[in-house]
Parts: structure tokens; C-alpha cells; sequence
């Protein structure tokens, strides 16, 4: 078009149209923006088929490393001489790359979805300290198990267990390959015999023995989740509902039985930075409250850290809300820093603790040695970006014990020093990557990002308001003449 053909009417309407145009514009953004980000960054979030969360739920896209640290006992035929405290050294880690699927997704009509979770390991060498065939002692856990299974029985019963222990392969230590004791498994005589003895009272699960046995690439072994998708309402995102489709996990009664907080793969937005997080580990059966500890800075991103306190793993010695963690059938509650996971552990005297004993009562470093709990390397934490949710670091660390007790009736276990011991610790980390950052930081700014353009257009269409005005008042709407044959001799 050529402006000079037009009409003084034309020009001006041109340029006052699209100050309007350009200024109505940027109003309604400046006004309506805030509630269609928000709309926006809602949909993004929710966990429904074709938003930008839903893929990276159903398949992690970041990855994930669980390091194992083993614990190696030097001195186990020291076990009965009551001057000599058992010792231990830690080895790895171990740490292999963990990639995450779910599976058998179900939604439902209240705004929730159950699914199962694929979960495969792949050994790190280039990451790890040590091979799969370092060789591992530490004590023997089905012989353990046994032992403690059978502790109430009758004289005559455990006069039989006894026997059967000393001639079938039982032991008060054993010592095997790193990747067996973790995923690979080793076959054992105990296990044979118990396996054909065949008797209800000593469940063993399992045809070889590994701590993370028929884990690997398994569906069902974690069982089934049911959590909000944040439909109905975003601020219960990711909150489980049911675990194995209960709400009670039926092995603590309630308040401490409850299927409650999150698996850690999905947190809702707009999170209270001064209460509680509050996470559901499957491998101790349990949900763990976390308190917030100030803030972190990463890739450009502040989240707010959330770690694991003194009353986390306290079963009521310290806060008596949490005595319902205790099994009253025990003789005496673990003290404070170790839970017992018993019947979440095939009925195993396994005990969970943080690493090295962190914050756990001095008694259970006291009676063994080379424990040496720091506070960066054990702390269990989670960094979550709290306006958007998104985790910025995840590391989980969970110490996995095994209780040894003196009992007179058994000749492997008689007359030793009692304590906890322990036999690994693992960490699953999952560090934010710079592609996830990125989009954080756009979620995060997008209300901004559209209030600003909004003023930008306002300002552009005050910019043609006031070149109207300045052309009306100066009455250059239309060339002169003059000017047209300055034009032509310049």
C-alpha cells in the first residue's frame, strides 16, 4: 500500500487503530494474563495423556544412579571375645544406572491413576569404586532370619532348629561377591534345605539370596500406586492414595500404617516452604516426613531443601506420636534414629536406619566400630523447586541393619555381643538436568514473560497515540508542497 496515496482521514485512522489495537492488546494481557498462565502451567502439569509432564512420568527422561555401599566385617570370628567390638569397613560404591517405566496405567473417574513401575539396573563401572566381584563378609542373613523366627519357640523346637543349623549350612557369616549380595543372588545350602523341608513356619521367598533378589526388571515387586493426577485439584498432585490397593499398609497400625505423601516422582506446585514433605519408601514400608532447611541454588534455579530430622526415624522414644512405629509384640522399641522393618522384610530382623547410624542413638555406634556419619554424605534430602514442583536433586540414602542376638539355644548365636549391624547403604539420586531446567525456569517466568510483553504493546500503542497527536498538533498529517520540491533538488 502506499501510504502517500492516502487520505489524511486514512492515515489517521491507521495510526490511531493501531494504537487501539496494539494498546487493547496489551491490556487484556496485563489483566488476563496471570489466570491463562496459570491455566497453562496447569495443564502442563497435570498427569493426563498429552501434557508436557505426563511422558516424563511414564518414563523417567533424566537418569537416575542408586550407589550401593557395603559394608565389610573384618572380624567376625572376633564375634565371642567381649573385649573386641565388631568391626566394619565400608566399600564402593556400586552404582548402577536405574531406569524407570510405568506400566498397566489405569485412570480413574475421581482424578486418580494406578499403575505399576518397572524398575532396571545397570551396573556403572566407569562410576563405581570396585567391581561386582569384590568378595563381601558380613553376616548371614537366612541363618539370622531363622534364628530370630524361631526365638519364642519351645526348647525341644529350637533344640531341633539347632541341629539342623549346624549340619544344613548354617553360619554366623558368609562371605560372597558384591553383585550377588546386591542383585545377582548366590545359591546357599541353608536355602536348598528349607526350600525342600518345605514348612510353613520359615518363609523363605526366594531359591537364591540377594538383597535386591528378583528386583531387577520386575513389575509387580514394588506393587501397584495409586496417586492424584491433579485433574480435580493440582494441589494434591502426585499424593498416593493406595499402595497394593490399600490405603493402610498393614504392617504398622494407624496413624503409622497410612498410605501417605509421594513417591518422589511428581510434587504438586505452589508447595508450603514451611511445612512438612512427606515421602512413601517402598523399601521400608513406611512414609518419612521431611522437614524444609533452608534453600539451594541450582542451574539457575532456587529450590527449597527438605531433609530427614531426628523424628523421622524415632518409633516414639523421642516424639510419641510416631509409638505407633513400634510392634507391640517387641520386647523393646528400637531407639531413636532405627525402625524396625520386620514384617516389611519377609519377617528378617532387618532394621532401617540413616547411613553410618546419622542421627541415630550413640549406642548403636558405640558397640560396633567404623561407623563415622557425616552430616553431607548421609543426610537424606530433596531439593523441589516449590512453584512448579519440580525436583532439583533427590538423594535418598537409607541404611538396611541386621539385629544379632544373643540366644543361648543356638550355638552359632550363643554367648556373642548383641548389637545392630550393618550390612549396606544406598543412595538413588536423580540430579535435574540442564533440558529440565530450562523448562522449569520457562514455567516459572511465563507469568512474566506475558506481563511484559502486555506493557510492551500497551507502550507500542501509546507510541501511535502520541504520533497522531504530535502529527495533528503540528498539522504534518499531509506533505507540502515545499517539502515534495525540497525532496526532488535534495
Amino acid at each position: 500500500m502506499c501510504c502517500n496515496c492516502c487520505s489524511v482521514t486514512q492515515r489517521k485512522a491507521w495510526v490511531y487503530g493501531l494504537g487501539t489495537v496494539f494498546a487493547a492488546l496489551g491490556i487484556l494481557l496485563i489483566v488476563m494474563w496471570p489466570s491463562w498462565s496459570e491455566s497453562i502451567i496447569n495443564n502442563n502439569l497435570v498427569l493426563v495423556e498429552g501434557s508436557e509432564s505426563y511422558d516424563s512420568w511414564k518414563q523417567a527422561p533424566i537418569p537416575i544412579y542408586l550407589s550401593f555401599y557395603m559394608f565389610n566385617w573384618t572380624n567376625p570370628e572376633e564375634i565371642h571375645n567381649p573385649n573386641v567390638k565388631p568391626n566394619f569397613v565400608e566399600l564402593g560404591p556400586y552404582v548402577y544406572l536405574e531406569k524407570h517405566s510405568k506400566e498397566n496405567i489405569t485412570h480413574h473417574e475421581n482424578g486418580t491413576v494406578t499403575y505399576y513401575e518397572r524398575r532396571s539396573w545397570f551396573f556403572d563401572a566407569s562410576r563405581s569404586n570396585g567391581t561386582e566381584d569384590d568378595l563381601i563378609t558380613t553376616a548371614h542373613p537366612i541363618t539370622a532370619t531363622v534364628a530370630d523366627e524361631m526365638r519364642h519357640s519351645n526348647k525341644l523346637i529350637k533344640k531341633v532348629i539347632n541341629f539342623m543349623l549346624n549340619r544344613e549350612g548354617g553360619s554366623l557369616a558368609t562371605t560372597q561377591k558384591a553383585g550377588d549380595w546386591i542383585f545377582h543372588g548366590y545359591e546357599d545350602r541353608l536355602i536348598d534345605f528349607l526350600n525342600l523341608f518345605n514348612t510353613s513356619k520359615i518363609n523363605i521367598p526366594y531359591t537364591k539370596f540377594a538383597w535386591l533378589a528378583d528386583r531387577n526388571m520386575s513389575l509387580e515387586y514394588d506393587g501397584s500406586f495409586t496417586i492424584y493426577t491433579g485433574e480435580n485439584d493440582l494441589s494434591k498432585l502426585g499424593q498416593l492414595t493406595h499402595w497394593n490397593r490399600r490405603n493402610e499398609t498393614g504392617f504398622y497400625p494407624a496413624p503409622c500404617g497410612t498410605v501417605n505423601g509421594t513417591t518422589g516422582d511428581s510434587f504438586p506446585p505452589n508447595l508450603d516452604t514451611t511445612g512438612e514433605l512427606t515421602l512413601f519408601v517402598t523399601d521400608t514400608c513406611r512414609f518419612m516426613n521431611l522437614k524444609p532447611n533452608g534453600t539451594i541454588t541450582r542451574l539457575g534455579l532456587t529450590a527449597t531443601e527438605w531433609v530427614g530430622t531426628e523424628e523421622t526415624l524415632d518409633s516414639g522414644e523421642n516424639y510419641p506420636i510416631q509409638q505407633c512405629f513400634c510392634d507391640p509384640k517387641q520386647e523393646v522399641c528400637p531407639k531413636t534414629g532405627v525402625v524396625d522393618c520386620k514384617k516389611c522384610r519377609d519377617n528378617a530382623p532387618i532394621y532401617a536406619s540413616f547411613p553410618h547410624f546419622y542421627l541415630a542413638d550413640e549406642s548403636y555406634r558405640n558397640a560396633i566400630t567404623g561407623m563415622n556419619p557425616d552430616y553431607e554424605k548421609h543426610r537424606f534430602r530433596i531439593a523441589v523447586e516449590p512453584f512448579t514442583g519440580i525436583p532439583l536433586n533427590i538423594d535418598g540414602r537409607v541404611q538396611i541393619n541386621l539385629m544379632m542376638t544373643r540366644d543361648k539355644d543356638y550355638d552359632i548365636y550363643r554367648d556373642i555381643n548383641e548389637f545392630l549391624l550393618p550390612l549396606f547403604w544406598f543412595e538413588q539420586s536423580a540430579p535435574l538436568t540442564e533440558d529440565f531446567a530450562r523448562k522449569a525456569k520457562l514455567l516459572i517466568n511465563l507469568e512474566s514473560y506475558g506481563r511484559y510483553f502486555g506493557i510492551a504493546l500497551t507502550c507500542l500503542g501509546g507510541i501511535f497515540f502520541i504520533t497522531g497527536i504530535t502529527l495533528t498538533l503540528t498539522k504534518r498529517w499531509k506533505r507540502s508542497v515545499s517539502d515534495d520540491e525540497d525532496m526532488l533538488t535534495n
